[in-house]
């Protein structure tokens, strides 16, 4: 199932994984991390570019010809969490961990470079190039968008890229593959209702913004279930309410926040413009004015079906049916959907969980943490992949 070239080089990939791991860098502040992995690009005498979208690096590998472009994509930022672990891996920098792995995506894409450059008899069959591509500011800083700005698509042109990335949800072993829309859009809501505060003995003489608030929340949940199709995918989620300092105190307003989460761009559009109305429309009702804006959001993650089924036979050949799982959109976000706005590609996941080992934890927690097998066969998959696209 995994090549020897692959094996011997099983220690190296934990060794890797483990310093990244150790190091944690938040979002466009990867300079060390980014350091290192110029550092290993240049060992295996590839084409280095540097600080691209921020702190972003790409690793260019010419074939025997000239050709297409298969681009692998890694992010390097962490989170800020406390780890929790416990592992002597364990991070030394207070207040951040690799909680979504992309310590293990960055090892993968590495090992992958490492085993093409020291290969002659795979390096022979590229006819084009391989670009590694590793990126900042994943997590909430729109580092793909970033990148591409910075022409990361370009010069060679990519006309393919893949991502894969650990999963906890799905056991060691096995592959998940979403065919089309695989993560939803993601945008924050802000809203602010501003009254008059008042004693609150004296509520007559108050524009109340806690009432006008609550109302507000009630009539939004209507958004989901008295606006749209129950066969279109939406969530809208209120995470956020400021009102008050005091308990005999009716305040002058109230600060409400929170998200939208959609798998289809006119679903998305709908639930803004009726979550505006809303706003405006509940705001008069009690005399109070009201403001909504929203972040900057992330476009719904949409893979490309072909390469979704590329990748899902190429996995099935290396592990077998029973291992490829077909798996249901997500409402989480994932800002690779920039780079499958502009080539076609694909995400799919690596289960890492075991729980013969006792690894079973969610990304974004203190506790995440993966079963190192999964490096191997990641880069293992990797490389079929390059394999079967240039046959």
């Amino acid at each position: 199932m995994i090549r020897p070239k692959v094996k011997e080089i099983e220690e190296w990939l934990r060794e890797v994984r483990r310093d990244f791991h150790q190091h944690p860098e938040p979002r466009f502040k990867e300079t060390k991390t980014a350091a290192k992995v110029a550092e290993h690009l240049q060992s295996f005498d590839l084409e280095i570019k540097t600080g691209i979208g921020g702190t972003g690096v790409v690793g260019l590998l010419r074939g025997t010809s000239s050709g297409k472009t298969f681009a692998i994509r890694a992010d390097m930022d962490a989170l800020p969490i406390q780890e929790e672990t416990g592992a002597d891996y364990c991070s030394r920098t207070p207040g951040f961990m690799h909680a979504c792995g992309h310590d293990a995506h960055m090892t993968m894409a590495l090992g992958v470079a490492r085993v093409l450059t020291s290969s002659s008899a795979i390096r022979n069959q590229l006819k084009g190039q391989v670009k590694f591509i590793f990126q900042p500011g994943e997590e909430g800083g729109h580092g793909a968008r970033e990148m591409i700005r910075d022409g990361v698509l370009e010069n060679p042109k990519v006309d393919r890229i893949v991502a894969a990335h650990v999963a906890p949800l799905i056991p060691f072993g096995t592959v998940g593959i979403y065919l089309r829309e695989a993560c939803a859009s993601a945008d924050a809501f802000f809203i602010k209702m501003t009254g008059q505060g008042a004693h609150a003995a004296y509520p007559h003489l108050s524009r109340d913004p806690i009432l006008g608030g609550a109302q507000l929340i009630t009539a939004i949940q209507s958004i989901v279930s008295r606006n749209t199709d129950p066969s279109q995918g939406l969530v809208v989620s209120v995470t956020q309410v400021q009102a008050g300092t005091a308990t005999n105190v009716i305040p002058e307003e109230i600060k409400i926040a929170g998200t939208i989460r959609a798998l289809n761009d006119d679903v998305r559009t709908l639930a803004m413009s009726r979550l505006e109305e809303l706003v405006e429309s509940i705001s008069k009702a009690h005399g109070l004015n009201g403001e909504i804006s929203f972040g900057d959001g992330y476009p719904i993650m949409r893979n490309h079906e072909p390469v979704s089924r590329f990748v899902a036979e190429t996995a099935v050949e290396m592990l077998g049916d029973d291992k490829v799982i077909i798996r249901q959109p997500k409402f989480g976000s994932e800002d690779f959907a920039y780079f499958l706005e502009r080539c076609p590609g694909t995400g799919y996941e690596l289960g890492c969980s075991n729980e013969l080992k006792g690894i079973t934890n969610m990304l974004h927690t203190p506790q995440f943490d993966i079963d190192e097998d999964v490096l191997p066969l990641g880069v293992e998959l990797y490389l079929r992949l390059i394999e079967k696209y240039f046959e």
